[in-house]
């Protein structure tokens, strides 16, 4: 049973409030995720007798009407790897590839004439 199946299975018929139920999905893919990334924490997870409803609620717990995904996923690592944090990258695109962010490309298409060059003859 692949890591997928099993916190699926844990699930199935656990009760769940709106909030574990708006987040379940996510949360799951982004375990699973991990898990391809770290053998280490895909084995904790398979081995772990910890349920993924219980999971849930810890990534959730005094959040009140709100939680960020960042903290949402990095309290559903630590629940199975005591210690484990994830990092996260995010880069503004305005729809050019992130082109505009790249400084380095930015300077390398701007004209640049030196006046001296040009009276060296």
């Amino acid at each position: 049973m692949n890591i997928k199946e099993k916190l699926t299975s844990e699930i199935a018929n656990a009760k769940l409030g709106n909030k574990e139920t708006a987040i379940k999905d996510y949360v799951l893919n982004e375990i699973c995720t991990f898990a391809e990334q770290n053998s280490e924490f895909a084995q904790a997870v398979e081995q772990s007798d910890k349920l993924f409803a219980d999971c849930l609620k810890e990534c959730i717990k005094g959040s009140g009407n709100h939680i960020s995904d960042l903290t949402c996923y990095r309290r559903a690592v630590a629940f199975y790897f005591p210690g484990a944090d994830i990092k996260c990258t995010m880069t503004l695109d305005l729809g050019d590839d992130g082109f505009s962010n790249n400084e380095l490309a930015s300077e390398e298409h701007k004209l640049s004439l030196d006046l001296d060059s040009l009276l060296d003859f």
